[in-house]
């Protein structure tokens, strides 16, 4: 039988342990408990902080967009100009000038949705792409990319036809190949995020109240230097598959 003292302990115990996550709790919906759970009826706190996402970015982009002129005459619509400037020439220096138009648009949004995710942990928020459901939903559309690109320009005879390309023993490696790149794309944002919201949390959680003395560079590190690395990477990656996808290319 417990005593009083080894109970308290054991609740001090539990209230100091560690955790990833963010202030930004899971919100229940009682209603889908009988369905799926009472753990699995909620939506999660990584949906939660995307809204979060969602929303800067859309006020954000209505404010750099709205009332636009045919010659720029202030800060804000140069700024406005110089992301989509800098999204179009980057697509088309890593793609070519036939996908500038229809990839600047969704790498500026993905980038921009990406690194901004990975910087919700600089203001004390859950990072949601350290949630595999979130890069592996970002990969799988990277995917269904690579495979319209693929039926597109080279039909679907080409495309059927390139499973068995240079001969026909590489069936089994290029049908593998095709799922391990969105799989890789997913599991490498995923892990490196995940890893310095742990690496980072185990060190301020094991230094307690001596945390306020550790300099922010740890944070800067993972939240801010890291997640531009990331996103870059992510989106290349991207934009990689895809023109590696064209038959014409």
């Amino acid at each position: 039988m417990m005593t009083p003292e080894l109970i308290l302990m054991a609740e001090e115990s539990a209230a100091k342990t560690f955790t990833v996550e963010g202030p930004l709790r899971s919100i229940p919906l009682p209603f889908l408990k009988d369905i799926f759970g009472e753990e699995n009826a909620c939506i999660s706190e990584s949906i939660v902080s995307q809204w979060v996402v969602m929303i800067i970015l859309a006020v954000l982009f209505f404010i750099l967009g709205r009332n636009l002129k045919l010659k720029p005459e202030g800060k804000r619509q140069v700024i406005a100009e110089w992301i989509v400037g800098f999204f179009s020439g980057y697509v088309e220096e890593s793609m070519g000038t036939r996908y500038k138009r229809s990839y600047g648009p969704y790498i500026g949004a993905l980038f921009c949705f990406c690194i901004l995710s990975c910087l919700m942990g600089l203001f004390g928020l859950r990072n949601p792409t350290a949630d595999i459901s979130v890069t592996g939903a970002w990969a799988i559309i990277t995917f269904i990319l690579v495979l319209y690109t693929k039926i597109k320009t080279g039909g679907f005879k080409g495309y059927m036809k390139s499973f068995i390309e240079p001969m026909p023993f590489m069936l089994p490696f290029n049908i593998i190949g095709d799922f391990a790149n969105p799989i890789s794309q997913a599991m490498r944002l995923f892990g490196n995020n995940l890893s310095g919201i742990v690496i980072g949390g185990l060190i301020y959680y094991a230094l307690g109240s001596f945390a306020i003395a550790v300099p922010a560079v740890l944070s800067l590190y993972f939240d801010l230097f890291s997640a531009v690395i990331q996103s870059y990477i992510f989106v290349t990656l991207t934009m990689s598959y895809v023109i590696m996808a064209d038959a014409d290319a």
